[in-house]
């Protein structure tokens, strides 16, 4: 046990850690700025951890794929190729989507289309209701009031920014976007890897494909038929009887 009763194996595991990242001048910061309330910088955050994850889980991936027994040894690159191309399309896509979506013009287009109509009417007069009484707020079109609104207002517009954020990047970027990409893009891949693997091994970089045009019959080739030759006229065989008394020779029978 440690001076403040925590387990040693605890507390350099977790707690010292923990309180070592706290003090650093990254979480200052990022303290920081979220007391501030800076938006932009918590949404940023909230992607980057997302991008460090992907990015961590792409790195693993990829290590598990070239280190695999149970894939052969021909298919092991291709495999973490994959892996690869994937994780990096992901954090790029989710960096373009959070970008476009978090810009100010595109914010403002989004929730004035969504919520403009339901904070000019419903949500003014819901808000008046509650602050009537209140000295100050007796006008409804008074300066005070409407400073108040726009700041709520904002706050709403803010909040609604980073959830479309976050939701464009994760959800349209990463499990949209990115299987409609790589799919295709890994059939390119693996024609890429084949020719590589070809040229190395000193083979043609693809085979010709089969002739089906005119498709080879398979067995004993038979000869052409001519319809102006007459067919051979087929003779029945000779039943012999299964006695061994019996002769075949008629003559000799009924000579005797």
């Amino acid at each position: 046990m440690s001076n403040n009763g925590i387990p040693k194996l605890l507390a350099n595991t977790v707690y010292r850690p923990i309180a070592w990242f706290a003090n650093s001048k990254i979480a200052r910061k990022a303290g920081n700025e979220v007391y501030a309330n800076n938006r932009k910088y918590i949404d940023g955050l909230g992607v980057a951890s997302i991008i460090a994850k992907d990015g961590l889980g792409c790195y693993l991936y990829v290590t598990q794929s070239l280190n695999n027994k149970d894939i052969p040894d021909d298919k092991r690159k291709f495999v973490a190729s994959l892996d690869l191309t994937n994780g990096i399309l992901m954090i790029l896509l989710q960096l373009a989507m959070f970008f476009t979506v978090s810009n100010k013009v595109c914010q403002t287009k989004m929730f004035d289309k969504f919520f403009g109509k339901l904070f000019d009417r419903p949500v003014r007069k819901t808000y008046y209701k509650l602050v009537q009484n209140q000295p100050g707020f007796e006008d409804i079109n008074g300066i005070k009031f409407n400073k108040e609104f726009q700041k709520i207002r904002g706050n709403v517009k803010d909040a609604f920014g980073g959830l479309t954020s976050l939701a464009a990047a994760t959800i349209v970027g990463k499990r949209m976007l990115v299987p409609l990409i790589a799919t295709p893009l890994a059939d390119k891949v693996e024609k890429k890897m084949t020719e590589h693997e070809a040229k190395k091994k000193g083979l043609p970089a693809s085979q010709p494909k089969d002739d089906k045009s005119n498709p080879a019959m398979k067995g004993v080739d038979k000869p052409p038929v001519n319809k102006n030759t007459p067919e051979p006229v087929k003779t029945q065989p000779i039943k012999t009887s299964n006695n061994s008394d019996t002769n075949t020779n008629l003559l000799t029978k009924y000579r005797k």
